[in-house]
């Protein structure tokens, strides 16, 4: 997930204009979209969920103007100028195990769980045996929403860029696809073991979940998305950290630096990251820049 020269700048304005009035409505439906306080510029920031179906669109208004009304587009990674050829040697050759089979590195009885768990969603476990735990949690989870009709095609940030690459809009990446590889890479064997354990449980669960999820997502229902999103991390506190704490933390500095440019600017990173006492928004609040949810009708 341009403001134009000569007329459209008025028609840019009184779109902006729109959505703040829509955004103060009294019992208008809150959306998984903030502004945040800044130096002059706008700068909103959208939650995203990076698999969706085509029935899941069209956006609400509210979203497309955010995006319509936006110089450039800010995500996780800067996915514009992502080579996925280049990307998929890189996730392979990070997640390849340099210290022995996957049951070896979890050991055998959390393998046999591990088996155990990913029989009834039909994913061989043995199609991981050569890759670290980190590396099969990721491919699961995906994998295991693939399975549901769920396509990283349709996602919001896929379909944000396929527009802001036709628009001409800029995109640019709060951090590398390498040190978001890095974070799972990096950590310890045991928050490994959890990570996949639980990515595990989460895809035989989440075929009754996920609609929940997008329903509240889709309505901005943070209250929804903090106990579908972070309970399970929550029993992993060192992948908890790793993925959220510290990500957080740093995309922070250079959202608050964002506040300061002179452009009109979408941010657009996973809706976990703007839920909970540790979000991007949490962490803004306490740097003294607050934010507001905006509403739609």
């Amino acid at each position: 997930m341009a403001i134009s020269k000569g007329d459209h700048n008025l028609l840019s304005y009184i779109s902006v204009a729109t959505l703040v009035l829509c955004a103060r409505v009294a019992g208008a439906d809150p959306l998984p979209l903030w502004e945040i306080e800044s130096g002059g510029n706008r700068l909103l920031i959208m939650g995203s969920v990076h698999f969706l179906r085509s029935g899941d669109y069209p956006l609400p208004a509210e979203i497309e103007a955010a995006y319509e009304n936006a110089n450039r587009l800010v995500m996780e990674i800067d996915m514009d100028d992502l080579d996925p050829a280049k990307a998929q040697a890189m996730m392979t050759d990070m997640g390849v195990s340099k210290t022995g089979s996957l049951s070896q590195v979890i050991g055998e009885e959390s393998y046999a769980e591990a088996k155990k768990l990913a029989g009834p969603i039909g994913i061989p476990l043995n199609l991981f045996d050569s890759f670290e735990p980190w590396f099969a949690a990721l491919s699961i989870s995906q994998l295991r929403m693939i399975q549901l009709g769920f396509d990283p095609a349709w996602g919001v940030e896929a379909q944000l860029t396929q527009r802001a690459q036709r628009d001409g809009k800029g995109i640019s990446g709060l951090e590398t696809l390498e040190e978001q590889l890095g974070f799972m890479d990096t950590l310890d064997i045991d928050t490994q073991r959890l990570f996949l354990l639980e990515s595990l449980r989460e895809a035989n669960e989440v075929d009754e979940e996920i609609n929940t999820v997008v329903r509240a997502w889709k309505s901005g229902d943070t209250d929804t998305l903090e106990t579908m999103l972070l309970d399970g991390l929550a029993k992993a506190p060192n992948l908890y950290d790793a993925l959220l704490v510290e990500r957080n933390r740093n995309w922070v500095a250079k959202i608050a630096q964002l506040t300061q440019s002179p452009d009109d600017i979408l941010i657009v990173v996973g809706a976990m990251h703007l839920v909970g006492d540790s979000s991007v928004l949490a962490m803004l609040e306490d740097r003294g820049i607050g934010s507001r949810q905006i509403r739609g009708d």
